[in-house]
């Protein structure tokens, strides 16, 4: 038996196998079929490499980028190992002395692009050809649900037919459950091994920073590759964002080597910079998705996503080109919505060529944008996640790994929640603040985006909110306590976790606004309990703090001289039970009425008045509207809308409460 150890270090100078390199080179020798699923830099070209060595005969390779083939054909060749590769960037000399090679019985391996096979001067030699092993790289090419879909890698599984069905290897670094049986599907892999080493790339530190305005990203560009002098990829969705992003850069950072790359470049010039940027030490790539597949440069420290991509596959595989040696790198997207709107454009051309004309049975296509939809939902919540960053990709991909001593942003911060979430028990304040701002989108009725709902509900005063009429709603001022910039970080939260989500308005690109999902009225109407996602929704201080001010929705620094806060603050409620009787009675009156008046104007309870609010008012029993303002959580617009109400029901005159008894509630 071959010592596979041995062979290793005689025809490769390495002296050990990495992580399951050994069992998948063992079942390829065996003759089994094999889908091998590694992380960028494990090692997967070894897999088929070795086994074409040690057993001799042709081993057919598909790759798809030009690059990919000459860098691993050199890198064979300097091997001592037999080797051709055949592609469009070989004179027409170069191709018919290959082609004769071939024809002549050429024993080694040998790379082809999957075009290749139909091409008129190779199709005579196809009857000829019985590989012994036939590779298929960068894999997930072939799958219609991938990243990176080739419509010239689907009839894979007709060539492979074609060539005697030889024993073949899969290989890619991403690809999900349903990708990974497309790939065994359309290649007709028989009863494959299926060996997925993990998604783990635990030397990279992930990590989104949130971009109010377009024009900031050049300045947060500008200064990430000031701080980091080693190699960069600047990841852009369109040629126009390469062009101008790197006139920016190259002006503001002379000195600094930076090369654009493009499918809308001649091919000369993309591989000009492309081998330009591999031999220069501290290089910038500025690139669409066309640059790096098989870019196998070790030392890139920093990975910048520009603009969304389009799938969280496409992020991983780009992102995963950082690091390679081992060392530390990063990798950060800048997040802003109108990235969004460029994928969606994209989606929107999906089945339909250069020309706009339809290409794909149309319910085919509808099919795959509904997918790439989904996908690209996916890579928003990503951006947005209070989630450990790697262990939301390694959930994605069905990585059961732990995550230990994570660098993404969220842990850094310690703020990352909970994975095992299924005993979670949520905060009476967390659900009370999440019902809070439910009702607040709710009553700005999926007119205005996250910002002015954070306005209202920390009670901004400005001349917006005076056009509207924001002081005028039920929910105006109810999270003063807070920040309008935290405010808006749980608004995030709250759609991350499906409660609600932004859309453009029609004929309004770019000027989101956020509504309820059907989850979110649920929960807001206290059908459902807040998911257990939310349970750090507050800062820890807060949930730490028990029954002080600011755990009770007041912020200490606001109290002040202002006696009625003074009160509050100093009446603890957990004393409530031992009040008299007649206090507990004038308790329960207003808890019915406060209910009735919730259920005529939709809202949950606490809309209309706290417990802790109803509580003071049964304690000090005032008598008339001027009384009632002086109590806690009693503002002039509630005093206004629910006062008399709320007055009978201390004076005990009766519960049945109607929107008849009280005023109407303006709205914008």
């Amino acid at each position: 038996m071959t010592d596979l150890r041995e062979q290793l270090q005689k025809l490769f100078g390495l002296d050990d196998f990495r992580p399951a390199q050994r069992e998948v080179i063992e079942d390829v020798l065996a003759g089994k079929d094999v889908l091998c699923v590694m992380p960028t830099g494990a090692g997967k070209s070894l897999c088929y490499q070795l086994p074409a060595a040690v057993q001799g005969g042709l081993a057919i390779v598909v790759s798809p980028l030009i690059s990919l083939m000459e860098d691993q054909v050199q890198q064979l060749r300097d091997e001592g190992l037999s080797t051709e590769l055949l592609n469009s960037s070989l004179t027409p000399a170069m191709q018919r002395d290959v082609l004769s090679k071939i024809d002549r019985g050429f024993e080694g391996l040998l790379y082809v692009a999957p075009e290749r096979f139909f091409a008129p001067n190779f199709q005579p030699l196809m009857a000829k050809l019985r590989p012994k092993l036939f590779a298929v790289d960068e894999a997930h090419c072939i799958s219609q649900w991938g990243h990176d879909f080739r419509p010239e890698y689907a009839q894979l599984g007709e060539v492979r037919q074609r060539l005697g069905s030889p024993p073949t290897i899969a290989l890619t670094a991403t690809a999900t459950d349903d990708v990974r049986g497309d790939i065994i599907r359309r290649l007709g892999l028989r009863e494959p091994t299926i060996t997925v080493t993990g998604f783990d790339r635990t030397n990279l530190a992930y990590e989104c920073r949130r971009i109010a305005r377009v024009v900031e990203k050049e300045i947060e560009t500008f200064n990430l590759l000031r701080e980091e002098p080693g190699s960069a990829i600047i990841y852009c969705s369109t040629r126009k964002n390469v062009d101008e992003l790197t006139d920016v850069l190259r002006a503001r950072l002379s000195g600094r080597a930076i090369f654009p790359y493009h499918a809308g470049m001649d091919q000369g010039a993309r591989t000009s910079n492309q081998d330009a940027f591999m031999n220069t030490p501290g290089a910038v790539a500025i690139a669409t998705n066309a640059f790096g597949m098989g870019i196998n440069k070790p030392d890139i420290r920093l990975v910048l996503h520009y603009n969304i991509p389009g799938t969280l596959e496409a992020y991983y595989q780009e992102a995963g080109r950082a690091g390679r040696d081992g060392r530390a790198s990063r990798c950060i997207v800048l997040f802003n919505y109108q990235d969004r709107r460029i994928q969606e454009f994209f989606i929107e051309k999906i089945g339909t060529d250069a020309s706009g004309q339809s290409v794909l049975d149309p319910a085919v296509a509808e099919q795959l944008r509904k997918h790439a939809s989904e996908k690209l939902e996916l890579v928003v919540r990503y951006a947005q996640t209070h989630r450990c960053r790697r262990q939301m990709i390694l959930d994605y991909f069905g990585d059961e790994a732990e995550v230990i001593n994570c660098q993404c942003d969220v842990c850094r911060r310690g703020e990352a929640m909970p994975v095992a979430t299924e005993n979670v028990v949520i905060p009476d304040e967390v659900t009370t603040i999440v019902r809070q701002l439910l009702s607040a989108i709710a009553r700005l009725r999926g007119q205005f985006g996250v910002g002015v709902v954070a306005e209202v509900v920390t009670g901004a005063d400005n001349e917006r909110t005076l056009r509207w009429r924001f002081n005028e709603l039920s929910v105006y001022g109810l999270l003063r306590a807070h920040s309008a910039k935290r405010v808006v970080v749980m608004l995030h939260r709250l759609m991350e976790a499906g409660l609600a989500r932004q859309r453009d308005p029609e004929g309004m690109k770019f000027r989101p606004v956020i509504e309820l999902t059907a989850a979110g009225i649920a929960v807001m109407r206290g059908d459902a309990p807040p998911p257990a996602s939310l349970v750090d929704l507050l800062p820890r201080s807060s949930r730490e703090l028990g029954t002080n001010p600011r755990a009770l929705g007041m912020n200490p620094r606001s109290l002040g001289t202002n006696p009625r806060a003074q009160r509050a603050a100093a009446e603890p409620e957990d004393a409530f039970e031992q009040v008299d009787p007649e206090t507990l009675e004038r308790f329960e009156r207003l808890r019915r009425v406060r209910l009735d008046l919730a259920r005529e104007r939709q809202l949950p309870p606490y809309c209309i008045c706290h417990d802790r609010t109803l509580k003071l008012i049964a304690r000090r029993a005032p008598d008339d509207l001027g009384a009632l303002e002086q109590i806690k959580g009693m503002g002039p617009m509630k005093v206004q809308t629910y006062g008399e109400a709320l007055l009978r029901a201390v004076r005990g005159d009766g519960s049945d409460t109607r929107l008849s008894d009280v005023a109407d509630e303006p709205r914008p």
